[in-house]
């Protein structure tokens, strides 16, 4: 287990951190999320790299950093069915960002892995706002958020262009701690 890493479960999925055992399913995972939305880009992830980015979340959470990385686990049998990211920014705001593996996808994992995750930012974080930035295209993503509670804000257009050449405007979906609490009634 990673230092500072807590493990929050609510009896179908468990956040907690990520291991070199998950390399490849990670790697395979997070590859394809990413193929699927936004096309191959230059350069794809290695083991090295995603090696890397484990170590740089299990720092931040060593030092109390700015991303908190948790792996999403099936709870029943512990394998890992995706990734949930909330990064820390001024003015007690995070963002979020998640993804599934492809035999993981719309079985409500991603939806319980935003609330545990949102509730930890609120309850042990003092974050005041969540935010989440959806392709609008994307609609399963943009019912994970509505799932979890968050309200679709507008559309943000994009001020730089992406590696493809295209701007890629998102629908910003906000959440606060009473509209998490009330959505949890």
């Amino acid at each position: 287990m990673v230092a500072g890493v807590p493990r929050l479960s609510d009896g179908v999925v468990t956040l907690d951190a990520f291991t070199g055992a998950d390399l490849d399913d990670h790697l395979a995972g997070e590859d394809d999320e990413l193929a699927r939305r936004f096309g191959w880009y230059p350069q794809r992830s290695t083991l090295e790299s995603v090696r890397a980015a484990f170590e740089r979340w299990a720092e931040d959470w060593r030092t109390d950093g700015s991303t908190r990385a948790f792996a999403v686990r099936d709870a029943s049998t512990g394998t890992l069915v995706g990734g949930f990211q909330l990064r820390l920014r001024e003015k007690r705001i995070g963002e979020i960002s998640y993804w599934s593996n492809v035999g993981y996808r719309g079985r409500g994992f991603a939806t319980r892995a935003t609330r545990l995750g949102c509730s930890f930012a609120f309850r042990e974080l003092g974050i005041d706002r969540i935010e989440a930035y959806v392709e609008p295209d994307n609609v399963a993503s943009r019912r994970v958020a509505e799932s979890a509670g968050f309200r679709e804000e507008g559309l943000v257009r994009a001020r730089e262009l992406t590696m493809h050449g295209e701007r890629r405007d998102m629908v910003l979906y906000g959440l606060l701690p009473a509209d998490f609490d009330a959505h949890s009634e």
